[in-house]
């Protein structure tokens, strides 16, 4: 549901949803609302959905693409170059097929 609203352009009610949902959401329901952010250029909602992410998995590889993906679309050159320096002093990979 959360998948159908986000790429709808409902990103605020699938942060409603998810704030209503009776279990916590996990890494697949945020995923997909920041994919949804990053369709539609929602930089404000997509840094609190990186927040949650980092709480439930930590700095990955994968979550370093995601927000570069994310910067890419929304023309963040700047904050996406730091990004990716900074992915590189963590020595953070993306994981093949990820």
């Amino acid at each position: 549901m959360v998948d159908l609203l986000g790429r709808h352009g409902q990103l605020e009610k699938a942060v409603d949803l998810i704030k209503d949902m009776p279990m916590k959401p996990d890494v697949v329901v945020w995923g997909a609302l920041l994919g949804a952010c990053r369709i539609h250029g929602n930089v404000v909602i997509g840094k609190q959905v990186i927040k949650q992410l980092l709480e439930l998995e930590g700095i990955s590889g994968g979550l370093f693409v995601l927000i570069s993906n994310l910067l890419y679309e929304t023309h963040h050159w700047e904050d996406m170059k730091r990004l990716r320096k900074l992915m590189k002093e963590c020595g953070a990979k993306k994981d093949m097929g990820v």
